[in-house]
């Protein structure tokens, strides 16, 4: 399953739009919390894992 590119801008749009409204302090916490939401959701441990190593990566 993926994401069309159009709903995926959506998607970043809202997070950015929510991370600038959220004190500097708590958008770590925000986006752990997130991160673990989303999990529940997928439910595939080796998937996740392998996102977040993905996440992780710089260029």
């Amino acid at each position: 399953m993926s994401i069309q590119t159009h709903a995926l801008e959506q998607v970043y749009d809202h997070l950015a739009v929510t991370l600038d409204s959220i004190p500097e302090s708590g958008r770590t916490l925000m986006l752990t919390r997130l991160a673990l939401l989303m999990s529940e959701q997928i439910g595939q441990q080796d998937l996740i894992c392998g996102l977040i190593d993905e996440a992780a990566l710089t260029d």
